[in-house]
């Protein structure tokens, strides 16, 4: 996390400096991406970075965190209690989430970004462990659904959070696979991930869940 050197930055050329690195991480792999590359453009010192942050991956940690909570700040303004059923929810998940496309878009192509991170050696670990915080969390809401008597309770839930979680990371990799996105050309045009694309994803976002709700919800199958 960062030093108390970046702490006492004036707000400017904090958010400068975090932008610019959001930037960086967004457009490349964790491995690839060049402090050298980003301090040029700030017109900055190189070393200035090593006095507000351990190392590159202090700083990598720094821009996960910040990233995370500006899209948690979208997501807490929905309750499932709220919604009928797992899936209504699911979909205002998706409409949050383009909400925070749209205002925060840097933000967004950064963590839309991550996956690339999968085979990156250096983060490889930490990207697993985010992966199982993520299935972990979806094993939770599992759990509510099959208390309400809404999911059906034969399948481990370990099994159905992680499959519910690869839903959504295969959506995004079958957005860009078909064209429907490309990150690389919005994020150089300092537009959001999606956009004009917002009813089309919602389009897609339905057909996913009509593909996957018969293997969840309890009225599909028997109930031991």
């Amino acid at each position: 996390m960062p030093k108390a050197t970046f702490n006492k930055l004036k707000a400017e050329k904090k958010a400068l400096i975090t932008k610019a690195f959001l930037r960086e991480f967004a457009v490349k792999p964790y491995d690839e991406a060049s402090i050298s590359e980003v301090v040029k453009q700030l017109g900055i010192a190189k070393g200035s970075i090593y006095q507000y942050f351990e190392d590159k991956m202090d700083l990598f940690l720094y821009l996960i965190e910040k990233a995370n909570a500006v899209k948690a700040a979208y997501i807490a303004q929905i309750k499932r209690d709220d919604y009928p059923d797992f899936w209504s929810y699911f979909i205002e998940l998706f409409k949050v989430g383009l909400n925070f496309d749209t205002e925060h878009h840097l933000e967004s192509h950064f963590l839309f970004g991550l996956s690339q991170n999968l085979h990156s050696p250096s983060v490889k670990p930490l990207f697993d462990n985010m992966m199982q915080q993520a299935v972990q969390i979806f094993e939770e809401l599992v759990k509510a659904e099959i208390e309400k008597g809404l999911f059906r309770n034969d399948i481990p839930t370990n099994i159905m959070a992680y499959s519910l979680f690869h839903t959504g990371r295969d959506m995004q990799e079958h957005l860009q696979f078909i064209g429907l996105v490309n990150p690389q050309k919005s994020i150089a045009e300092q537009l959001p991930v999606y956009h004009h694309k917002e009813e089309l994803l919602m389009e897609h976002v339905q057909h996913y869940i009509n593909l996957v709700k018969p293997a969840f919800n309890a009225s599909d199958h028997d109930k031991s």
